[in-house]
């Protein structure tokens, strides 16, 4: 009774995490571009990094977008990250991000396209977190599909 109680419970854990895919990101960024009279800012936006995720797998990141700072603080992120497995597998995410602050913010990312491997999360809406020291910054995202 014990056995079959167990594998009740490792069953019914599987499917209830079946449809979440968490993701760990670090990395550094670069940001170039240009300051207007009204102290606005319009700047493109690079990063690479590292990640690892709840299903084990891990790798390297590259990020390409824009990011335009408001003269009322306000900034308006737009950037897509491929994020490429150790098996060479791969998913790209759109971030768009509207926030107060640049130091750190909460957003949601859609996977855009996506390997073999990751079908599963394609078009998959997953909510993001990060936080910047400087340039380097950390985020997690929690993609429900």
């Amino acid at each position: 009774m014990k056995k079959i109680i167990l594998i009740l419970f490792i069953t019914m854990n599987s499917f209830c995490n079946a449809t979440e895919f968490l993701i760990d990101g670090t990395g550094k960024a670069e940001m170039v571009g240009i300051t207007f009279n009204d102290k606005s800012m319009y700047r493109t936006y690079k990063s690479n990094g590292h990640w690892k995720a709840s299903s084990g797998d891990y790798g390297l990141s590259e990020c390409f977008g824009t990011v335009r700072n408001h003269n009322n603080n306000k900034v308006d992120f737009e950037v897509y990250c491929k994020l490429i497995a150790q098996d060479k597998e791969h998913f790209i995410m759109k971030f768009v991000t509207k926030r107060d602050d640049q130091e750190s913010g909460i957003g949601q990312a859609t996977i855009v396209e996506t390997s073999k491997k990751y079908k599963f999360l394609l078009n998959a809406k997953c909510n993001h977190a990060i936080t910047y020291i400087e340039l380097d910054y950390f985020t997690i995202q929690k993609c429900n599909f």
